[in-house]
């Protein structure tokens, strides 16, 4: 896969208009409330697109490296919602059976879930991808949900009836054999998650990472260095789904300069005193690299 490196924020968005003209939600008469891609950030490059819950270690200071399971080595996904319903239920006020819902809360309060976070929002994707491990190389990815959903239809056959959040409820139960993640709008219990505009990704049976999920050569887009104004809509248009941006890290806090400029920052993202204090923090914080660079 070509990486794409990402130095400005105009830059970022004129790739993201190209990729959404060359792979459109629709061939004809797109829908205005369809979120044609979804997107992540990553401040490590190195790092999976793998929910918390099935994230593995590897200890490399034995003889050999030895893999480990980060959260599953010694309990379950169901016991470790359960201890979170049991500490939280003074808290939140939902049925202990209604495990879809709670395991929203626990993803959203911290807890290792299936769920992994996603936004309709390519800015506040580029603002996570940037604003930490100032040293280390970041990725924003990129996912065309409704490919993504043709992708997975076959998958789906045999629960054409059930809803995603049925499906979902059926996998935290270990009741259903999906084996690949299913996309799914959560209720947004926080202005956080309103603000951030988030959508989920919730694994199924295969505990792999996405991206190794997927064949390089069939499922992922690429981006011609230039629009050539030619409007197809063929096969690959409607198969490939996986697109990643790359930023290099001295270009981070240039970027995060340029969101903060536009409204994207902490005090946006995380409504509420904690958002203001890191907002006020990060304005006065001197790095000299970068005032040396800049």
């Amino acid at each position: 896969m070509k990486q794409w490196y990402i130095s400005t924020v105009s830059d970022y968005i004129a790739a993201i208009e190209r990729l959404r003209s060359y792979y459109p939600g629709r061939a004809f008469f797109p829908s205005p409330v369809e979120k044609t891609f979804l997107f992540r950030g990553h401040c490590d490059s190195s790092y999976e697109l793998r929910p918390g819950v099935f994230r593995k270690t590897i200890e490399t200071s034995t003889q050999r490296p030895v893999e480990n399971d980060k959260y599953l080595a010694w309990t379950s996904e169901k016991e470790l919602l359960g201890k979170f319903i049991q500490e939280a239920s003074a808290y939140i006020k939902l049925p202990a059976t209604d495990v879809l819902h709670w395991a929203e809360y626990a993803q959203h309060y911290g807890v290792p879930t299936r769920f992994l976070d996603w936004s309709t929002n390519p800015l506040v994707a580029l603002y996570f991808a940037c604003r930490d491990k100032i040293n280390t190389d970041g990725t924003v990815w990129l996912l065309h949900s409704s490919n993504y959903n043709r992708f997975v239809n076959e998958d789906y056959a045999s629960m054409k009836d059930a809803t995603a959040g049925e499906i979902i409820t059926d996998l935290i139960n270990s009741k259903s054999q999906v084996e690949y993640p299913v996309l799914y709008t959560p209720y947004y219990v926080d202005t956080r998650m309103s603000v951030q505009q988030s959508y989920f990704l919730v694994w199924g049976t295969n505990p792999e990472p996405l991206d190794k999920m997927l064949p390089e050569d069939k499922y992922w887009m690429d981006l011609p260095e230039k629009d050539n104004g030619v409007r197809m809509y063929v096969s690959a248009q409607q198969e490939e789904l996986l697109f990643r941006f790359d930023i290099h890290a001295d270009r981070k806090q240039p970027l995060l300069h340029e969101l903060d400029m536009i409204g994207i920052n902490e005090k946006t993202l995380f409504p509420g005193l904690d958002g203001i204090g890191r907002y006020v923090e990060r304005q006065y914080r001197f790095d000299y690299i970068e005032a040396v660079q800049g």
